[in-house]
């Protein structure tokens, strides 16, 4: 660990040289190298999170650049997991960056999953939340969920069987795609404020926000925090759940 390079955060008392170190040792997939895993990707490398993973299948084009600004025009055209990698690496060499190449879907998701402490959810594709969702409650991984819908964004933190889950949530029904566009800074400041409860988890830190729905809205700037009940009947984490239905 390089002392001087993380020593403003060190000063911090829920941090500090141990702190670091347990940032240090551990491991975060993030899924999604887009609009909302340029600040969460960033936010991670700069805390010194030890090992990053990130999962992408896409390519980097010309509407990405408006607001995925871990890529450049250079790299139009190339993988965005090759390109984010390549930004993350040069900027902190003392981590270790995995390419994940390839969507998360049913096949492969309990064996990418499976190999970090903590998982974010950063692309908004709800198909593949559901089977993330199932996957981490399934390991017992947590995860964090964001999503954005112009000027505004959520955020949602799951502690498998500690929390409720997305199957808590949405039950069976895989909830409607939207696509309403959005601001480059609203998508940062959600981004951040994922990486912050990722950051203060794996430092052992309590989350009251976990299991529960929070909205930001920027035009007022406003946060609101909404209770999601776990329920028993869950078809992923409750008694809904049977082994027939793991992915």
């Amino acid at each position: 660990m390089n002392s001087e390079r993380y020593s403003k955060q060190a000063l911090i008392p829920e941090i500090g040289d141990d702190g670091q170190d347990i940032l240090n040792d551990a491991s975060v997939l993030v899924i999604g190298a887009g609009g909302l895993g340029t600040t969460l990707l960033y936010n991670l490398a700069s805390a010194g999170v030890g090992t990053i993973g990130i999962a992408d299948h896409e390519i980097v084009r010309v509407p990405n650049l408006n607001n995925q600004y871990i890529h450049f025009e250079d790299d139009i055209g190339s993988l965005k997991v090759i390109s984010a990698t390549r930004k993350l690496r040069a900027y902190n060499s003392m981590i270790n960056i995995i390419p994940h190449a390839t969507a998360i879907n049913k096949d492969n998701a309990i064996e990418v999953i499976s190999q970090y402490d903590v998982v974010a959810m950063a692309v908004e594709d709800t198909q593949a939340a559901m089977i993330v969702n199932e996957a981490c409650v399934e390991l017992d991984k947590p995860f964090v969920i964001s999503g954005m819908n112009g000027f505004s964004g959520s955020l949602f933190f799951v502690k498998p069987h500690e929390t409720p889950c997305l199957g808590c949530l949405y039950g069976t029904k895989t909830p409607p795609e939207e696509n309403n566009g959005a601001l480059g800074s609203v998508i940062a400041t959600i981004s951040a404020m994922q990486a912050t409860l990722i950051l203060e988890y794996i430092l052992g830190m309590d989350i009251p926000e976990a299991g529960k729905l929070i909205y930001y809205n920027a035009k007022d700037m406003t946060m609101e925090t909404v209770p999601v009940d776990i329920k028993a009947d869950c078809p992923v984490c409750g008694s809904g759940h049977s082994e027939d239905d793991d992915i």
